[in-house]
């Protein structure tokens, strides 16, 4: 019994930050919101790049359990979300 609260315990410990992560959820939300906002083709086009390239970042991060990129990528999306006004 107390091996599988352990093991629960640790299960727990290792995925939660991946659900905590507000990129995660962040990210695809604020792809729907480019595309459904009122801004120029062109400019929809550069935000999703940006997008793209901070979600990238972000999942590396998750990979590689790296605080640094996580980090970098949360500023790239941070930074989008002004521009849109999130």
């Amino acid at each position: 019994m107390r091996t599988l609260i352990l093991a629960g315990a640790l299960i727990a410990l290792v995925a939660t930050p991946a659900f905590a992560c507000r990129g995660t959820v962040e990210y695809p939300e604020a792809a729907a919101d480019i595309a459904q906002s009122t801004l120029t083709p062109e400019r929809k086009k550069e935000l999703l790049d940006q997008l793209s390239v901070g979600n990238a970042l972000h999942k590396e991060s998750h990979r590689e359990s790296n605080m640094t990129k996580m980090g970098e990528s949360i500023r790239i999306l941070d930074g989008i979300e002004a521009q849109i006004g999130k």
